[in-house]
């Protein structure tokens, strides 16, 4: 399968699907599988996937980890705990 096709196969052709697969490493674009005209799923290059990857990455918010963090609201020294713990246990 040359990469100047348009890589595009319904499910229930499965040999074109297989000739891809066995020539991932030297393939540009992926396949994209369709069943009845839908778009069902597609089968990526390593460098799609990592492309893929990274954008999901970069489009994590993971800021609310750091304000959590510094987050002290309503929390107690180690000191003070240890001075509760051995009040409890007295």
């Amino acid at each position: 399968m040359s990469t100047s096709e348009y890589n595009e196969r319904d499910i229930g052709n499965v040999l074109p699907i297989q000739d891809y697969i066995t020539s991932i490493e030297g393939q540009e674009t992926e396949l994209v599988l369709t069943s009845k005209g839908r778009i069902v799923g597609a089968i990526l290059t390593m460098e799609q996937y990592n492309w893929f990857l990274d954008k999901l990455d970069e489009s994590q918010d993971l800021g609310f980890i750091a304000e959590r963090a510094e987050d002290k609201e309503g929390a107690q020294s180690l000191v003070d705990f240890r001075k509760e713990l051995a009040n409890d246990y007295r």
